[in-house]
């Protein structure tokens, strides 16, 4: 149960449902914070029952810089959402970035214990293709299957029932930092020791989650999540998850470009770079090009102003965004020469995050994250499918995230309720009971 009564007389939750079935995502991003609660039907829609979104404190590049900070601000968003639904929060799901991810493709067998797949034998290949060496700190949140294979027949999505001596399976593995996972559990036990966190995902697959369908995956898309602090990327082909990994890089660099170029507090950067800023300098008019903006910088002590050319504005925009997209498409490149895959992106890149709301930043990717100089890719901006109760319509890409956390959490809990029907009727328990194979849906 995700929450307990206390004395407060708010009805929503009563009315929507029981509350075993309302989830809470608390996404902490470098720019913001999300405190999210819904409930997520059968058929994937998310039903949005409470949203906040407060600025970020006590984060830098998607890491805690100041522990207390963070949990202020925590704190207000909780109190927010307690005196609301009269109820008091006791689980929730929390997202990780893509700096503090690693990712490994890796094998795993098991010999068909009864001549015929069963549960317990797929199970079992999967727990052995966890036995990789992981780098020191980090511990594993994601097995993903890919495929299996069983005899010399390969690319099953299924093995279940299937004759054969042994069954062999390829996993995408994803590990996070335990540091980094401890300090946002820390900043959420200081709020209260009954919060607990149930559940960890990477923040690349709950943007997949929200935003991706299963054609795409299906056709090969990648998925970047452009935030403010970093970036995530996750790449399917074949309905696979095949890459994933982050940058610590965002639009808080860019900002920060902004600011040292015309000499900005980074709150001053940071509302240009929202409010004027555009991917293309040549996207701008001729009229815009030569527009100036007089700023005053209210702490200076003899108000000094600062004349901020749109066009300049435009071109360091331009640069930033250059250089990441370049980033991500070299470290594909990379990926897929390391893993021996030859890649066919057929539905391209989509985008999502808070930086995919900058003016014409489809258009500039389309051209960085080609292969080569002569040819483009296609690039959309995703945004949340199948989800009701949000007051801002169309639902915009920053929303991804937190959409697919309560979705991943369904997931998960579907998962929980599997395992425990089958350790009655068997009497024995899966040996891995948490694998989040989560992704055959599509609404």
């Amino acid at each position: 149960m995700l929450f307990s009564q206390n004395s407060g007389k708010n009805q929503t939750m009563r009315r929507s449902s029981d509350a075993q079935k309302v989830l809470v995502a608390i996404d902490i991003g470098s720019s913001m914070i999300r405190l999210i609660a819904g409930e997520v039907l059968d058929d994937g829609q998310v039903k949005v029952l409470f949203y906040r979104e407060t600025k970020s404190a006590g984060i830098s590049n998607g890491a805690v810089s100041d522990l207390a900070a963070l949990s202020n601000r925590l704190s207000t968003l909780v109190q927010v959402f307690e005196s609301e639904f009269g109820v008091n929060l006791s689980h929730c799901i929390l997202g990780i970035a893509g700096r503090y991810i690693e990712s490994k493709n890796a094998s795993g067998a098991a010999t068909v214990q009864n001549k015929i797949v069963s549960l317990y034998d797929r199970d079992k290949a999967i727990e052995n293709a966890r036995s990789i060496r992981l780098t020191d700190g980090h511990h594993i949140i994601h097995v993903i299957p890919q495929f299996y294979t069983v005899e010399n027949t390969s690319d099953i999505t299924n093995p279940i029932g299937l004759s054969a001596m042994r069954l062999d399976v390829k996993v995408h593995i994803i590990s996070c930092s335990r540091d980094q996972e401890n300090n946002f559990r820390s900043a959420i036990a200081k709020i209260s020791p009954n919060v607990l966190i149930d559940h960890v995902v990477y923040n690349g697959i709950a943007a997949s989650d929200a935003v991706l369908t299963e054609g795409e995956k299906e056709i090969g898309v990648g998925l970047i999540d452009f935030g403010g602090g970093t970036v995530n990327v996750t790449v399917y082909d074949r309905k696979r998850m095949v890459f994933s990994f982050g940058l610590e890089r965002g639009g808080s660099e860019i900002t920060r470009r902004i600011a040292t170029y015309f000499a900005l507090p980074l709150s001053v950067a940071e509302q240009l770079k929202n409010e004027y800023g555009v991917a293309f300098p040549r996207m701008l008019s001729p009229e815009d090009k030569k527009r100036r903006f007089k700023i005053t910088l209210n702490n200076s002590e003899e108000g000094e102003e600062c004349i901020v050319s749109k066009l300049e504005l435009a071109d360091l925009i331009y640069q930033g965004l250059e250089d990441i997209f370049y980033s991500i498409r070299d470290r594909i490149e990379s990926l897929s020469r390391k893993n021996g895959m030859v890649l066919s992106l057929g539905a391209g890149f989509v985008l999502t995050g808070g930086m995919a709301k900058t003016k014409g930043i489809e258009e500039l990717a389309a051209y960085r994250l080609a292969p080569d100089s002569n040819s483009v890719v296609k690039v959309k901006i995703g945004k949340a499918r199948g989800v009701t109760g949000f007051k801002e319509e169309p639902i915009g890409p920053d929303k991804s995230v937190c959409v697919g956390m309560l979705r991943f959490g369904k997931s998960v809990m579907n998962e929980r309720n599997y395992e425990t029907e089958r350790a009655e009727q068997s009497g024995v328990k899966s040996v891995f009971g948490k694998i989040k194979d989560w992704f055959s849906r599509e609404l």
